[in-house]
């Protein structure tokens, strides 16, 4: 549903990150979708060519990658990673660029635009460093984000601060937005509905307050004892 939060939960290998991968048609090479449906705002996804496929990803559809030292170019500055998804699917002038990409720097919470902007990806601590991911995930005004474990890799502190982060984007631009991961708690908090995974299939989906209160499967009241007890230990 527009303008929600979708989480998607299941322990590791139970085909998240590859779901996400299969919306977005960046698929590892040998894997293809061979059954189902991909819909996207009316188009249908599976079996979309490429040229196509690659024009909605970063414009309509924006990727926020869980380990933002492997999705950011390490031998190009942040300004030039962002300026070239501008070019690849917006027509702006040179100056219409860079005025966007301090612009965007900005609303995801960097202060020093221009410094961090003219930075390498090793200059920046992992927060930063995942602000600036953010930053490129959503500089074309997309309708649909995947946030594929975003807090990865981050101390607590830090966590905290991206997750509401990315809840205030969602509101302040009306994003639709997959947030996967393995934590119920953050299901709990960010969430308007969820699904869970187990294996590659489908346990349990519904709105937020019914799965995680009363859940109907044995597997998704496990995930949720465990995230409890991951909880206390904290």
């Amino acid at each position: 549903m527009s303008g929600t939060m979708h989480g998607l939960v299941g322990e590791t290998g139970s085909g998240k990150s590859m779901t996400a991968k299969a919306v977005v048609g960046l698929l590892p090479r040998g894997i293809e979708v061979v059954d189902g449906s991909i819909v996207f705002n009316g188009l249908e996804c599976v079996g979309m060519d490429e040229q196509t496929y690659s024009g909605l990803r970063g414009r309509d559809i924006g990727m926020i990658f869980q380990n933002p030292r492997t999705a950011l170019y390490p031998l190009a500055t942040v300004r030039a990673q962002i300026s070239n998804i501008l070019k690849a699917h917006l027509e702006l002038s040179s100056e219409e660029r860079t005025s966007r990409i301090y612009e965007i720097l900005n609303q995801v919470g960097i202060d020093d635009a221009e410094r961090v902007g003219s930075s390498y990806p090793h200059e920046l601590s992992g927060g930063m460093a995942q602000r600036v991911v953010i930053a490129a995930a959503i500089v074309c005004d997309p309708k649909f984000v995947i946030a594929d474990e975003p807090t990865t890799g981050l101390d607590l502190t830090i966590q905290r601060q991206i997750l509401e982060l990315i809840s205030e984007l969602q509101e302040s631009l009306g994003l639709s937005i997959l947030m996967i991961t393995h934590d119920l708690g953050i299901v709990a908090q960010y969430c308007d509905s969820v699904t869970v995974l187990r294996s590659g299939f489908v346990v349990e989906a519904g709105d937020v307050g019914t799965v995680l209160v009363e859940p109907n499967q044995e597997y998704t009241k496990q995930l949720i004892e465990s995230s409890r007890l991951e909880r206390m230990k904290k």
